[in-house]
């Protein structure tokens, strides 16, 4: 019996050997491919992390086209990390690659759709695109989107932007529109509010301009800046009394902070142009002796500028040989044809002016309104019909010729 039981021991030692023997290969094969794993894992982290860091880096240095490259490495070894993707997106952007960043950000807004920042980025492509409708309509997703941190002044900067890309398409109402809710969120600040009412006036809303204008200067009252713009604003606007205030009030600042040279010419030049329009304003709302002053100023420059411009006339259709210091005899009266004292084109100013001349530029003889009303026509009529055919004028005769332009007394 005993001798039978002896094979039957060794094989089931020789087997609990074996067994344990592959039970122990197992263990250690398993601990050497979790330590390979884990080393490989932490390898491909690390290097996730050096691309990253180093695609990060030369896009903060402006170098996006290696950024795009370090950054597509990085999410090689970590597909998964939004942080990344949103860098690598960035990159292609700055690197004119829009398809792929338009991709990449698209991407990552279905996982957030309100989110503030990837809207924003999105609507700078499609604009970059030519894609208009798009671009409008994640400009305005961004506006209302969700931001970190001071969502107040990033929405203002967003509708700001939209604003100025409306302005360039040339859809004025709707940037205006526009500007008018950014003004509403607008932080109480001058810099800001002057800022705003330039791109009122890049709009063509002079009115809206102005009152932004008057804001940054109740903000600040020393802007020079803030206080220039509004009396330009106010001067393109006919209200001459309150450019004059404004210019003035510029001036006397841009004195202490030493403003630049160009600047201060520009203000004087406006300024002066302010105050003696108001002296040759010529409208039926003045006092009426105050309008007879004005018309008695305004009649000698409008006269002469229709003198001198018949005069001119005439002299560049006389013919060469009766023009003086031509050396050349002058055609007998038979040969020339007769010059006609005024040209036909200031014929009928000719006739008026004849009238006014029997009337005579007296005080007495200005007391009537139909008669008053009558003069500032003709000075109006003679100012707009010499710069047709005499060229642009300056000095007073331009300050009267705008007067006319903006005056519907004029017709």
């Amino acid at each position: 019996m005993r001798s039978d039981l002896r094979p039957k021991r060794k094989i089931i030692l020789r087997d609990s050997v074996t067994l344990l023997v592959l039970i122990l290969s197992t263990v250690v094969l398993f601990a050497i491919t979790s330590f390979l794993f884990r080393s490989f894992s932490a390898r491909q982290a690390q290097l996730a992390k050096q691309y990253a860091a180093r695609g990060q880096k030369e896009l903060e240095q402006g170098d996006a086209a290696h950024a795009v490259t370090d950054l597509r490495a990085s999410l090689s070894y970590a597909p998964d990390d939004a942080t990344n993707r949103l860098l690598l997106a960035e990159a292609l952007a700055q690197s004119n690659q829009l398809e792929q960043a338009t991709s990449y950000f698209v991407s990552l807004l279905d996982a957030q759709p309100a989110d503030g920042f990837l809207n924003l980025q999105l609507a700078r492509l499609a604009r970059k695109r030519k894609e208009t409708r798009s671009a409008i309509d994640y400009y305005r997703a961004a506006a209302v989107g969700n931001w970190s941190g001071d969502s107040l002044r990033e929405r203002f900067t967003v509708q700001l932007e939209l604003a100025e890309y409306l302005i360039d398409l040339g859809r004025l109402p709707a940037a205006r529109a526009e500007l008018l809710i950014a003004a509403a969120d607008a932080p109480e600040d001058a810099t800001v509010y002057t800022m705003l009412g330039q791109h009122f006036e890049e709009a063509k809303d002079p009115t809206d301009a102005l009152n932004l204008y008057g804001k940054a200067i109740k903000a600040n009252p020393s802007s020079v800046d803030a206080l220039f713009r509004a009396g330009r604003v106010a001067y393109q606007m006919g209200d001459y009394s309150d450019t004059a205030r404004l210019l003035a009030l510029a001036r006397r600042q841009s004195a202490e902070a030493k403003a630049s040279e160009a600047n201060v010419q520009e203000m004087e030049g406006l300024l002066q142009s302010a105050r003696r329009i108001q002296q040759l304003t010529l409208s039926s709302d003045l006092d009426p002796e105050v309008r007879v002053e004005h018309l008695l100023r305004a009649l000698p420059i409008a006269k002469q500028r229709f003198d001198d411009c018949a005069a001119h006339l005439n002299a560049a259709q006389a013919p060469a040989g009766t023009q003086a210091g031509s050396g050349t005899q002058a055609p007998s009266a038979a040969q020339t044809p007769a010059v006609p004292p005024v040209p036909p084109a200031l014929q009928n100013l000719q006739n008026q002016w004849n009238d006014a001349d029997k009337i005579g530029f007296r005080r007495s003889s200005l007391q009537d309104p139909a008669t008053q009303d009558n003069m500032t026509k003709l000075i109006f009529q003679t100012e707009e019909v010499t710069s047709r055919v005499c060229g642009a004028p300056s000095g007073d005769d331009a300050l009267l010729l705008q007067l006319a332009n903006s005056s519907p007394e004029t017709h």
